[in-house]
């Protein structure tokens, strides 16, 4: 048996085969809040409340301040904030999924504020439109709102993040709606937006392509409310029925008479299978057969839907009304035998230390881990914590008899966890009376993001510890408010005491925070804490917008990312810092110079020149205007190649600016001792490209520029203008025996082998004969050519042995005998053969010179 303080039985109520509980919250710490004379919005999931005077109502107003002001209070009633409210007349007010505060002007005007009074930069108009026209009715949901004008148009916004007004189906309503409720994209088929409007005895759906009567006949309904899980639609009709369909209002559900000549205050569900309604000092929660519930109320009171149950806000407390889970009425319930209520006993009775503890035990072990999950979740649904601990320890208990495998342990552990959140969150300092279905609903990243934005960082911290999540967001976010709290401190005590918090957590954003201390002025703060920050591609664009060019760029190398190293180079330049500074900053960074310079190299040479010149990098420069040089001195090439039609003057005119480009590269390349060569090679050039116009001019035809030194020589021989190639010759101080080798190529590829002997011949040939023969015997010269030159080779031995390479064997074998050279004979012999009569002449002449030898 279940003892008596333990039972929560005595606060249910049944209705029909359910039981329901109200559980109060809290009891509200505010004071002197008339709710009759005020508006108030309330957010879900034990959200904060908003309250501002209703101008509709005749208000006595004493004090100084005749403006409204809208407060902010948690759940509990603690205040957060106040403002005045100096806008224009309010339509509509309440709150969006992310916590914040919207009101919407009758003008269609919408500004958005944080828990805490601060007005947030989102605030958007629904169109000129709806201001011409005014607002019948407005609708406002958790990520947007829908607005009926007096024109009976329908305007939305389904997304906060980007409000963009747009203009559903016209409806084409000859009278205004009675009311009107919003069905939300995740609860249709069509993932849009739809508005459902009662006109008459109708209820009509209205998207944005379509108005469609969706109920006919159903009566004159007065309110319209939806379910949260969108999948039924409760309606209060004019002769005072409620009544209940599915969404898509193909099957009536249920009808309740409530006999009220009034309509109701509120219209709002109690989970997903009853309907609570509000009258000033009456509640009645219908259940899904019919079977209802009636609760008296003290003063007016705010009802907000919630998943699970219906929250009611009134000038005194906070309670919940919602349904009692089956597995608290199966541990609870009077004279339950359910296995969890006897594994509940059993664990009450071994702390008792009674016997009959196994016997309670052993009478349900074959139902164990069914008793097991019924105790933990009844844990998991008790805002009592006295009772969650009890029924986690028959839960505990019970566990350790089932068989291996049988529940997991797991499970335990999640509920525990969430039992510590929820208990945590129920708290009058926190003020967010949460439940496990909410929770869950709500997931743990939204919660903590809620707690964030609330500025409860250690508790959403523990939290995020806790569940294995990722803590960066919950500090970040901690470091840029305590950032915001500490504008009269210094930067480095303000840097000092962020970095003692966050020193011990790894991955920390330091970017994140540096930029918000930018964006509230405090430059010098953002660059301490950029210090910290590990990502170097977060780290170089924040130094450059705070100005620090030198320290983006040292960091950007220090990455070894280009891209960034890029990008600081190019913010450097770009945004106005001193060109010498740049360029001192550039030269002394090695790797972002050689980058840089790539750069210029490809896109613009002009600012590399600069750069050079500021750099006082003369062979650079030299090197650019070389390099120009041979580009345009490459284009004459190819134009002559092509055979253009260009002018002989046109080409002189170009060869004149490559030579003049060359001559300022050898001047560059002068001004540092270590490219002599350099300098003296684009001079040598530029002379080899002045001597070759003079002489195209003088040939009349494009045939020398583009040559080398040797090739110059050899067109002028081939055009048989000897007296230019001794000028190019004595100009480029070609020696006697290059001058000499050229002249001897040129000639045997000529075949002009009279000119070729006639060479030979010279006094002044400083060249061996072999050079001559080799020359006439690689361009194809006849054998007598090639004799007339080997005649005047002085040995004779090689005068033989080349006079035989001929076939000229009769000449070689004399020249052999003159020398009295045996071994030449027999090579001789031996090509012509014994037989033949040179062969035996050749063969007398040798045993002569055996004979005498001997």
């Amino acid at each position: 048996m279940v003892e008596g303080n333990l039972s929560p039985v005595g606060g249910w109520d049944a209705c029909g085969n359910r039981f329901y509980s109200k559980s109060e919250l809290y009891q509200m710490a505010w004071t002197d809040v008339d709710l009759d004379s005020l508006r108030v919005a309330c957010a879900r999931y034990g959200g904060p409340i908003a309250t501002i005077r209703d101008d509709r109502k005749m208000v006595l107003v004493s004090g100084g301040i005749t403006q409204p002001l809208v407060k902010i209070y948690n759940s509990a009633g603690t205040q957060l904030a106040v403002f005045i409210w100096d806008k224009g007349r309010i339509e509509a007010l309440g709150w969006t999924s992310a916590e914040d505060l919207m009101i919407v002007e009758q003008t269609g005007e919408v500004h958005m504020y944080s828990m805490f009074g601060v007005q947030l930069q989102r605030n958007f108009s629904m169109g000129s439109e709806v201001q011409r026209e005014g607002i019948l009715q407005c609708q406002l949901h958790g990520t947007g709102l829908v607005v009926l004008t007096k024109g009976l148009q329908l305007w939305a916004v389904s997304g906060l993040e980007d409000p963009r007004p747009h203009k559903l189906a016209s409806p084409r309503l000859k009278e205004a709606p009675s009311c009107m409720a919003i069905m939300q994209p995740h609860h249709t088929l069509s993932g849009c937006l739809e508005v459902l409007l009662a006109v008459g005895t109708n209820i009509m759906t209205v998207d944005v392509d379509s108005a469609e009567q969706s109920g006919t006949g159903v009566g004159s309904i007065q309110q319209l409310c939806i379910a949260p899980n969108g999948q039924f639609v409760a309606a209060y009709t004019a002769d005072g029925r409620l009544k209940v369909w599915t969404s898509d209002f193909t099957k009536a559900l249920s009808e309740f008479a409530t006999q009220s000549e009034k309509p109701p205050e509120q219209l709002e569900w109690c989970g997903t299978d009853s309907v609570v309604m509000c009258w000033q000092d009456i509640l009645l929660m219908v259940g899904p057969y019919g079977d209802w519930i009636k609760h008296d109320l003290e003063g007016k009171t705010v009802l907000v839907s919630e998943c699970d149950g219906v929250r009611l806000v009134s000038a005194e407390k906070h309670e919940l009304l919602s349904r009692v889970p089956d597995s608290l009425v199966d541990v609870f319930k009077i004279g339950s035998t359910a296995p969890g209520a006897l594994l509940f006993d059993a664990r009450q009775l071994f702390e008792q230390q009674n016997a009959r503890a196994d016997e309670a035990l052993r009478s349900i072990v074959g139902q164990l881990p069914q008793a097991v999950a019924t105790c933990v979740d009844a844990a998991g649904a008790e805002m009592d914590s006295i009772r969650q601990a009890a029924l986690m320890k028959a839960g505990c208990y019970g566990r350790a008899f089932c068989p291996v495998g049988s529940y997991p342990r797991k499970r335990i552990l999640q509920i525990c966890q969430s039992l510590r959140i929820l208990n945590a969150l129920r708290g009058s300092d926190v003020g967010m009376p949460l439940t496990l279905p909410q929770l869950e609903a709500l997931t743990p990243s939204v919660l903590v993001s809620r707690l964030i934005n609330g500025r409860r960082h250690l508790l959403a911290l523990r939290i995020a510890e806790m569940l294995n999540m990722d803590t960066d967001k919950v500090l970040v976010h901690w470091a840029c408010q305590k950032i915001s709290a500490s504008l009269q401190q210094g930067d480095e005590e303000v840097q000092e005491v962020v970095r003692g918090k966050l020193q011990r957590y790894r991955g920390i954003r330091y970017s994140l925070i540096a930029s918000h201390a930018e964006s509230v002025g405090r430059k010098r703060l953002a660059t301490l804490l950029l210090e910290y920050e590990t990502c170097a591609a977060d780290q170089v664009p924040l130094l450059l917008s705070l100005g620090e060019m030198e320290g983006a760029l040292t960091k950007a190398i220090d990455s070894g990312d280009t891209d960034l190293v890029y990008l600081a180079i190019f913010r450097m330049y770009r945004k106005g810092m001193p060109s010498k500074s740049f360029l001192e900053t550039i030269n002394a960074k090695p790797l972002a110079k050689r980058l840089f310079i790539s750069y210029c190299h490809r896109r613009e040479p002009e600012l590399l020149e600069q750069l050079y010149l500021g750099m006082a990098s003369w062979q650079g420069v030299g090197h650019m205007r070389l390099c120009a040089a041979l580009r345009k001195a490459n284009r004459i090439r190819k134009a002559a190649e092509a055979g253009s039609s260009s002018s002989q003057a046109g080409l002189i005119s170009d060869n004149t600016e490559v030579v003049q480009l060359l001559v300022r590269a050898s001047e560059q390349y002068s001004q540092t001792k270590e490219h002599v060569f350099q300098s003296k090679a684009c001079a040598e050039f530029a002379k080899l490209r002045t001597v070759q116009a003079e002489l195209e001019q003088e040939a009349g035809q494009s045939c020398f520029l583009g040559c080398s030194v040797i090739q110059t020589v050899q067109q002028c021989l081939r055009l048989g203008n000897a007296r230019a190639a001794e000028r190019v010759r004595h100009t480029f101080k070609l020696s006697d025996k290059r001058f000499g080798w050229v002249k001897v190529q040129t000639l045997a590829t000529l075949k002009d082998w009279e000119a070729l002997e006639a060479l030979c011949k010279e006094k002044k040939n400083v060249l061996p004969i072999p050079v001559y023969i080799a020359a006439a015997k690689a361009n194809g010269a006849p054998p007598q050519a090639c004799a007339k030159l080997v005649a005047r080779l002085p040995d004779a031995s090689r005068k033989a042995e080349e006079y035989a390479a001929l076939g000229m064997f009769q000449e070689a074998a004399e020249t052999a005998a003159t020398v009295k050279d045996s071994a030449m004979l027999s090579k001789i012999q031996g090509m012509v053969g014994t037989a033949s009569p040179l062969g035996a002449t050749v063969a007398q002449i040798r045993d002569r010179l055996t004979a005498v030898t001997r």
